[in-house]
């Protein structure tokens, strides 16, 4: 792992939220053989990505109309992994 590198836990619910709305290669490369886990599974992102898809998030939440809370809730929480580098289930909760 590098120094621009995070691993992020995901929930499964997370990992649902992300193939629906996150369409970057790099991401849906390593969910997608996640799918079908019921634990958390752990993903290595890039800190622009993280930033990236932070802001994604937002914009759909915000631009796009979504009101489901599970985005609202993954879209604070990669705006806390951004802001800290910290992708720890434990950190956030």
């Amino acid at each position: 792992m590098t120094d621009r590198e995070i691993l992020v836990e995901l929930l499964p619910q997370e990992r649902d939220v992300m193939l629906r709305c996150i369409l970057t290669p790099e991401v849906r490369d390593q969910l997608q053989p996640l799918a079908a886990s019921r634990d958390v599974e752990t993903i290595r992102l890039d800190r622009v990505l993280v930033h990236w898809i932070a802001g994604d998030l937002t914009h759909a939440i915000v631009k796009g109309g979504q009101r489901d809370e599970a985005i609202i809730d993954l879209s604070e929480r990669f705006d806390y992994i951004d802001d800290t580098g910290d992708g720890r289930l434990e950190s956030w909760t």
